[in-house]
Parts: C-alpha cells; sequence; structure tokens
C-alpha cells in the first residue's frame, strides 16, 4: 500500500456523442443520450394505443385524437414529436409502456380547459407537516430529506405518493445518493484492513505526543580525512538488487519483517479510506502547511527550529553570526520543487537570501508564483546544461557547480537543502534500492555546492542497504556533526527521515571527485544490470563501533515507531469513531516553538504604486514622524531638483569640510529623464516618478521586491570598442529609503550603500538574458578626487570618435563593461555639528563634534546621531555637469569649472 498521497482522478467525460439530442435523467440515476420514445414515434407511425387504466384512460383517448389532428396539420410533425418526447422524458424504465409516448397538445384538458402544469401545481402544505401528520404516507416523504429538498420537489410539480412524470406513471421513492468511492466496478475487492502482525500491537495508552524534540548527533567521527585512493578501493559492483527482506545488517530482523508485514495490511484498503485514518490518527496532521504553499515548507520551518536555527540563522563555532548585515545568506535547493523549503528560507531572509534551485522540469518544476510567504525575486532557478534539471546526469551536476561557485565568488553556499523523491507505486519496500543515486547526487551536491563550515540537510527514506550506509558513512566523515533526524513534521507512518549535516569541512575535494566518478558509473549503466553495490566495506563500518551503532539503534527505533503508527492507521480504518484529541494542542504548540504565525495561507495584496508608497510612508522610521500626504510628498521631496555646481567659485560655499561628502560618476546629464525614484509594489509591477505620477516600466524588464523606495539611475553599458562595440541597458541604484521592506533611511550614507550593493547582488541572473541588470553605484571619498578621476578612460564609440568612460564594479564577467561619463552626483553623509577628519596619528578617518556640553566627542566609526538620512541627503544633493567632458577633464581655460580647480581645492582642504 503506498503511503504517500497520490492524486485520485475520478473525472470523466459527461460529454454526448449525438449532440443532436440531449441527456435525460435516468429514475435510477443514469444517463442516457436517447429517448424510446422519440425512437418509436418516428420509426413507427401506426403503432396501436396502449391501454391506461384509473387516471390515464379518459385523457389517452383524448390525446390520441389530438395527437392524430396534430399529425395532419403539421409537416415537420415527426421532428417536433421527436423534440417533444426528449423534453419531455420523465417515463420509467420499469414501465410496460417506456417505448412509447403518446402525443398530445401541451395543457389540453380532456374537458379543453387548461391543465395545471408540474410548475402551477402547489403542494406546500404537505412537505410542512410535522413528522406525525405524514407517517400514513409514503415513509421516504418524512424521514432523511431536508424541508429545502421538499420545497424543491413541490416546486418543480412533484405530488407527495404520486410517480414522476406528466402522467405520473414514473418511479415514486427518490433516486437515492450515489455511495461509490472511485472507479469501482465488477471484482473490486472491499475496502478492509488485512491481518494485523502477531508480533506488533498499537494501544492508545502507549505514544504521548509531545512538540518538543530531541537530537541525537553520531558520535564524533575520525579527524583522518577519506582520500581518494582509498574510496577507490572500498568500492565493489555487482548486480542489481531487487529485494529488501535480506538486509538485516543494520536493523533487527523483526523489525524488518514488521515493516514489510505491516504495509501489506493496507494492500486492499481503499486510498481515501486511508487517507482519512491517516489524517484522524496522526497528532501532527492538522498543522498542515500553515502560510506556505505546501507540507514540505514546514518540515524545513521545524527542522530549522530544533537545530537552533543553524540553517537560517548561522553561527560561528564561537557563537557569532557566520552572516551579519554585509553579507547575504546563501543557498541552494536541489530536487526540490515546487519549492516549498525555499519559500520557508525566503520567508525568514527575504531579499537577504539568495537562492539557487535545481529541480525536474515538468509538473513539479518550482511555482514561484505560489511563494506568498517568501517573496521569489532572488531566487534562481536553474536546469543544467542538459535544460531538464536531472540531477543525475553528470553534465548537469557540473554545470550546477560553475553556476553556483560564480555567483557566490567561488566560496559556495552557507547550506544545502535536498528533498528528492519520486513515484513508487507497488514497490514501495525497494524505496531504498530504488532511490539509491537519488541518495548519492543529493550528499554529491552538497559536497560540490557547500562552502567550508556550510551546512546539508537531505530527506532519505529507508537505510538498510550497505550503500545507503556506506555514504551516510562519508558524509559522517566529511562534517563535523552528523544525526538522522524524523520531524513530527514528517508522516510517523512513513519510511521518510533526513541527514544533518553540520559544519563541512575542508579538504574533502577527493571525496567529492570520488563520488561523482561513482555515478557517472550508475549513470552509464542504467540500463545495464551491472551496479555499484557497496562504498565502504562492512568491516569498516563495524570497526567504528560509535557509527554502527547509532545507524542500527536509529533504522530500529524509527522502524518500530513506523509499524505502530501503521497499526494505529488500521485501528483507525477499521473504527471510524477514534480521534486524536490532541491535534489542535500539538498545532498550537509546534507552530510556538517554531516561530510561525497561526494563520491561514493567504495571497499577498497586490498594492498599486501610491498605496505601495503610502505603505512606506508609514512605516519608515524617517517619515513616521513627519506629517506627508502620498502627493504632497512626491511634489515637495521626490521632485526636488539636485543643486548644480557650475563655477569654481561654488567650492567653498558648497563643501565646507571635504570629508563630509562622496561623490559617483553618472552616465546621465543635466535634465536627463533616466536619472529617477523608482518604486516597486513586488515583481515586475515596478514604476518611475515622472511628476507627480508613477510610470510602468514594464518595458524595462526589471523585477524588485514589493515595498521598495530607491534613487536610481537608467545606463547604457558597453562592452568592446569601435565598430564591434555592444551595449545594454542596465538600473544602477544611487540611494534608497527602503529595500523589500527592509528601512535604511536612518543609516549613514556608507552602510546603505553596502545595503544597496547586497540587494543587486541578491537581485542578480547572470544566466537571464531578458531581465534587466540591477547594479549599486560605486561610491568614492570626495578627498580620493584625485586618484578617481585618474581611472577614467577615453574610449572609441560606435556613433562618436571617443568618449570619457568610467569601468563598471567589477564581479563576475562585467570585467570588460563600462558606461560613459555625463555628471559628477555629490551626497553629503554626516549632519552638523559633527565633522569628518583624518587623525595625524593614526592616519584613519574620524568623526568629531563639540556636544551640548560643550564636551568634545570623537569616534572612529559614525554614530547613530551623525549619519545624514537618506531623505536629508538626497533632498541636499549636488550635480556637477560634464556634458562637455573633455574640456572639464582635460583643464579647458574657458570653462568654468574643471577637474583642476576640483583638485586645487581639495588639496588646500586637506
Amino acid at each position: 500500500m503506498n503511503l504517500s498521497d497520490p492524486s485520485d482522478d475520478d473525472s470523466s467525460s459527461d460529454e454526448s456523442p449525438v449532440p443532436a439530442k440531449r441527456p435525460r435523467t435516468d429514475t435510477y440515476g443514469a444517463s442516457s443520450t436517447t429517448s424510446h420514445g422519440s425512437i418509436i414515434q418516428e420509426s413507427d407511425e401506426d403503432s396501436p394505443e396502449p391501454q391506461f387504466s384509473d387516471n390515464y384512460g379518459a385523457n389517452s383517448q383524448k390525446t390520441n385524437k389530438n395527437r392524430l389532428s396534430y399529425r395532419e396539420q403539421s409537416p415537420n410533425r415527426l421532428n417536433r414529436l421527436s423534440r417533444s418526447s426528449l423534453s419531455e422524458n420523465c417515463s420509467s424504465p420499469t414501465d410496460q409502456y417506456d417505448d412509447f409516448r403518446p402525443g398530445f397538445k401541451d395543457n389540453d384538458s380532456e374537458d379543453g380547459s387548461v391543465r395545471p402544469s408540474f410548475q402551477k401545481s402547489n403542494d406546500n402544505a404537505f412537505y410542512n407537516k410535522t413528522s406525525d401528520d405524514y407517517k400514513e404516507s409514503d415513509s421516504y416523504t418524512g424521514v432523511g430529506y431536508s424541508e429545502i429538498s421538499k420545497r424543491m420537489m413541490s416546486n418543480m410539480g412533484h405530488k407527495p405518493g404520486r410517480g414522476l412524470g406528466k402522467f405520473e406513471h414514473g418511479r415514486v421513492e427518490p433516486v437515492e445518493a450515489s455511495t461509490q468511492k472511485g472507479r469501482r466496478g465488477l471484482g473490486l475487492k472491499p475496502s478492509v484492513v488485512g491481518e494485523v502482525p502477531r508480533d506488533f500491537k498499537w494501544s492508545p495508552d502507549e505514544a504521548v505526543p509531545e512538540a518538543q524534540e530531541e537530537i541525537n548527533w553520531i558520535p564524533s567521527a575520525p579527524e583522518e580525512t577519506l582520500y581518494g585512493d582509498i574510496l577507490e578501493q572500498w568500492l565493489k559492483k555487482g548486480k542489481k538488487k531487487t529485494i529488501i527482506e535480506d538486509e538485516t545488517e543494520f536493523v533487527d530482523p523483526q523489525i524488518l519483517k514488521g515493516i514489510l508485514n505491516s504495509k501489506t495490511i493496507f494492500d486492499n484498503l481503499e486510498g481515501e479510506d486511508m487517507r482519512l485514518a491517516r489524517t484522524r490518527s496522526n497528532p501532527y496532521e492538522t498543522i498542515g502547511s500553515v502560510i506556505f504553499l505546501n507540507r514540505a515548507a514546514v518540515k524545513m520551518a521545524n527542522i530549522d527550529a530544533v537545530f537552533d536555527f543553524m540553517f537560517t540563522n548561522p553561527k560561528k563555532p564561537s557563537g557569532e553570526p557566520a552572516v551579519d548585515k554585509k553579507d547575504l545568506l546563501y543557498f541552494a535547493d536541489v530536487c526540490a520543487g515546487p519549492g516549498g523549503f525555499s519559500e520557508y528560507v525566503l520567508y525568514r531572509k527575504g531579499w537577504r537570501a539568495k537562492g539557487f534551485g535545481f529541480t525536474l522540469k515538468g509538473s513539479n518544476d518550482f511555482k514561484l508564483s505560489d511563494f506568498y510567504a517568501g517573496a521569489p525575486e532572488t531566487f534562481n532557478p536553474y536546469y543544467g546544461v542538459k535544460e531538464d534539471g536531472n540531477i543525475f546526469d553528470p553534465a548537469n551536476l557540473s554545470s550546477l557547480k560553475e553556476f553556483v561557485l560564480k555567483q557566490t565568488d567561488d566560496v559556495g553556499v552557507h547550506f544545502l537543502m535536498a528533498d528528492g523523491g519520486f513515484s513508487v507505486d507497488g514497490q514501495e519496500n525497494i524505496q531504498e534500492i530504488l532511490s539509491k543515486q537519488l541518495y548519492l547526487c543529493q550528499c554529491l551536491a552538497a559536497l560540490m555546492l557547500v562552502r567550508t563550515g556550510g551546512h546539508f540537510v537531505c530527506k532519505l527514506f529507508d537505510v538498510f542497504t550497505q550503500f545507503s550506509v556506506g555514504l551516510i558513512y562519508i558524509m559522517y566523515r566529511c562534517f563535523e556533526k552528523v544525526c538522522i533526524f524524523k520531524p513530527v513534521t514528517s508522516r510517523p507512518a512513513n519510511s521518510e527521515r533526513y541527514i544533518v549535516c553540520k559544519c563541512k569541512k575542508a579538504g574533502t575535494e577527493s571525496v567529492e571527485k570520488h563520488l561523482f566518478s561513482v555515478n557517472s558509473i550508475l549513470w552509464n549503466n542504467r540500463t545495464k544490470d551491472d551496479d555499484v553495490t557497496q562504498l565502504v566495506p562492512l568491516s569498516v563500518i563495524h570497526e567504528d563501533r560509535a557509527f554502527y551503532e547509532y545507524i542500527y539503534k536509529s533504522n530500529c527505533v524509527i522502524g518500530e515507531r513506523q509499524i505502530k503508527n501503521l497499526l494505529k492507521i488500521a485501528e483507525f480504518s477499521k473504527n471510524k469513531s477514534l480521534q486524536e484529541d490532541s491535534q489542535a494542542e500539538m498545532r498550537e504548540q509546534c507552530l510556538k516553538l517554531w516561530n510561525l504565525p497561526d494563520k491561514v495561507r493567504t495571497k499577498p495584496e497586490r498594492r498599486s504604486a501610491d498605496d505601495t508608497l503610502s505603505h512606506i510612508l508609514k512605516t519608515s522610521a524617517k517619515t513616521q514622524s513627519e506629517s506627508h500626504s502620498v502627493y504632497s510628498f512626491k511634489n515637495s521631496i521626490l521632485n526636488r531638483q539636485p543643486k548644480y555646481l557650475e563655477k569654481s567659485s561654488d567650492l567653498s560655499s558648497t563643501f565646507i569640510n571635504v570629508y563630509d561628502w562622496h561623490f559617483t560618476f553618472l552616465s546621465s546629464v543635466k535634465g536627463s529623464s533616466d536619472l529617477k525614484i523608482f518604486i516597486a509594489c513586488g515583481g515586475k509591477q515596478v514604476y518611475q516618478l515622472d511628476g507627480t505620477n508613477w510610470r510602468n516600466v514594464a518595458d524595462l524588464h526589471l523585477t524588485l521586491p514589493a515595498h521598495t523606495l530607491l534613487y536610481g539611475e537608467i545606463v547604457r553599458e558597453y562592452r568592446g570598442e569601435g565598430n564591434n562595440q555592444m551595449h545594454n541597458k542596465a538600473l544602477h541604484v544611487i540611494d534608497a529609503l527602503m529595500l523589500g521592506g527592509i528601512d535604511i533611511s536612518l543609516m549613514p550614507l556608507t552602510d546603505r550603500i553596502n545595503q544597496c550593493t547586497l540587494f543587486c547582488n541578491a537581485l542578480e541572473k547572470t544566466d537571464d538574458t531578458q531581465a534587466l541588470p540591477i547594479r549599486c553605484k560605486r561610491f568614492y571619498p570626495l578627498e580620493s578626487f584625485p586618484t578617481s578621476v585618474d581611472n577614467l578612460e577615453y574610449r572609441a564609440m560606435k556613433r562618436i570618435k571617443k568618449a570619457l568612460t568610467v569601468d563598471i564594479p567589477k564581479r563576475g564577467n562585467r570585467n570588460d563593461m563600462f558606461h560613459t561619463v555625463g555628471s559628477l552626483l555629490f551626497i553629503k553623509e554626516l549632519k552638523e555639528p559633527w565633522i569628518a577628519q583624518i587623525s595625524k596619528k593614526s592616519g584613519c578617518k574620524y568623526y568629531y563634534c563639540i556636544g551640548p556640553d560643550r564636551k568634545p566627542r570623537s569616534e572612529y566609526y559614525i554614530p547613530e546621531a551623525a549619519g545624514l538620512d537618506m531623505l536629508s541627503a538626497y533632498s541636499n544633493r549636488i550635480l556637477w555637469n560634464w556634458e562637455a567632458a573633455s574640456a572639464i577633464f582635460e583643464g579647458h581655460p574657458n570653462a568654468p569649472m574643471t577637474r583642476s580647480h576640483m583638485e586645487e581645492y581639495i588639496r588646500r582642504q586637506t
């Protein structure tokens, strides 16, 4: 019996192959596309009249006369009779006259008066009787039928105690509701539980559910690193296994037998009955998926919380955070569609986490549009060089490693999650044997992608074979700590468990290379009987007594729990009155322990640009204290133009203290429309401020997390020179008030730029050629102006002779990219009375002010009170237009403001 959740597809087509005739409702609930009466009337015009008794006799004779006169007057009598018979299909299949129905004029009675129709009849008085009033009537009318259904029957003309149809010769008893489940037909075995194994029993008093879980690590492994030559000697090949019954080296034989026998008792139990019993019996079942797209996300939340959030909040051995505010949390999610694990991580970390996903393309692909709890903008699906997401393919694995390392500065991810599995219907007992290559490839991916000190979690099923245990042994030697763990969110009656590996050791490259070679053997022999049966000799495993005993005990404990929970499901399927009373309590306690909200999953609200701005104004620390309407904020602050530096005499009044300022190179010139405020409502709903209105920039293919408000520039980035030159557009972020809901408005400029850089790196998708690249401007201290300008370079352009250019900040494949210089933008970092100075003793910059108590104060870091907030810095920004770049750069004597003027002023000030 498959204990997973197979989908039930009981749908069938009700379309008729004869479109000219509509289905009739048979009194037994079957469906038919033809009317026997209509066929007889069309084929046998002179058939003898039937003799009706009792109330029908007179009417039938009158009807026959009407029928003959009607035929004589109507040239289309056959078609009309056919349509009439189809629309008045109310005969009973047990009636002896079912194959013949006399024609008649509608609503004509025997005496010529109008015959009342069913629609006009009203017998509601009967349905308003009490149960005692209609005991003498037909029994069905008073028992088991609601007042609503009785009124509906009355309104459609039904008379209690009489048959259906105009002639009331149809069935009297109502059609009973079908109790059929699924596609059941002749020969189907009854849905029953088989005989329970004698060696195991379930008692309702023996298992008390708890929300708190324990972690049992495998005792520390030997420090020696495994080398390739040793692993090659350990490797053993043989024929493929097809049975599991003989794998008793790492589990008690009675436990293994009990697991296999306990599964077979459900072979004749209907899948729906099985699921209902499982739902009622599992104390943790109602936890469900809460706010996430599936239960897998809650499993990851469960595991993360039990292991002290070592995945979403990793720590160094000293206890300090392994990822500070200046870094991104990098993670990989393999064999992971539709992406529940990743949705959980993004829920915890937002855009500060960048994920790389790898899974099979198709129905189980990542469903990023369903990431309601965590925004998917920083998640990067990848399918390998073969573009199919097959992790077994060595070429895909190699390209996955290259893809991830390229975007993590060749360091790797902080952790990797793997949740692979596939359907094993009919072969549940050998799921472990069928999944051996999946086990291998997921562990191999961890060794390829996880950085030194990083973590790994992977779903396993049974681990009875020497191959599986050998693989766990190898991981045990490659990580500081390893644990086999079955979370409470993993249904207790299945074989699922997780291997959790903490702190990857250095020097695992030879193991990675060896496992890659093993996978290549399995890949090349996938159509043959040859197989890899052993990764580590049994003697080596036995020598490490602590490891061996841990695996043996783990299999026995998890196996015994599985058996008892299978028997519990069997008992619940037999006794429908049984119910696990602790489900509500376990849901409340577990969600509290895991720091998850007890809410229903809802689709996030998509706000308009103005609604998003209103939300930002209400939540930003800077704007909360100020009263701004959306319109006034756009008009008076966001649309404020910069001050312009136009002549050398402006320098002394503008830059009173040089050390307080930073500058960056822009491509835009004065009045350019490419320098704007951008707001994001989530996904591709990105808008640019145009006056007091927001203009959608969907043509830019820009994707940003919701609740983002930034100041940026659309830049043409060039590669190559002359006629071979290529260019594309990119968004360069200059500054920001809020990034993906994270308020950075009160941070000093340097910290804001660091956050913008992280934001851009998180959103960068090097493999998506359609998406608009997003980068952060590089800022320079104003005192470094002479050396910064020295790095500018003239380059030959495609349409003009030459232009002054600056390199794009180097990351990844941007080494040869540049943009033209159109202006310089200056932003102040400190607010009065604070100023920055250079220490003569240390040569470092420090920050100084005279306090209210008239005492001097100096710090080597920017105090919280010293930084100029984003809106104030934006409102007081200075723009130096370099439209005549050559004259300014080369110091033309007729230019009112040149490079030499600025350098001379800075030299005097510093």
